[in-house]
């Protein structure tokens, strides 16, 4: 029995167009933000900076696991910060304590943009 061709292995993980699934794309940078060494987190730190598809997705998953609630609040949560305002200083308690997990760049950087954003809000929300 002969083994199938390389293509036909890989076409459930790409989409109808021959690129990469955007879960695909974020499961790389995630790999690399974990491994040691300031190469790998750099490398992660770019894709997180210039891939606005992925960053969204990346973030959102951080989001959803460091603030404990369901994807599509997460997904809220990082596109409209300003609108959980009256949440701010509960959301950025638990960016601040991700910032400095040494396990997962990816999860420090999205966390510190994730601080950025809320700045302006911290402060003035009740825990």
């Amino acid at each position: 029995m002969r083994a199938a061709p390389i293509e036909a292995t890989e076409r459930p993980v790409a989409s109808a167009a021959g690129q990469p699934l955007p879960i695909l794309r974020v499961n790389a940078p995630s790999i690399l933000a974990k491994l040691p060494g300031q190469g790998q987190a750099d490398q992660a730190a770019r894709v997180l900076a210039h891939d606005e598809e992925v960053r969204h997705l990346y973030m959102t998953a951080v989001t959803s696991r460091v603030c404990a609630v369901d994807w599509t609040t997460a997904g809220r949560i990082v596109s409209q910060p300003a609108s959980y305002g009256h949440r701010a200083d509960f959301l950025a308690t638990r960016f601040a304590r991700e910032a400095l997990n040494p396990r997962g760049s990816g999860a420090r950087w999205c966390s510190s943009v994730m601080l950025r954003e809320l700045s302006p809000m911290i402060g003035r929300s009740p825990l």
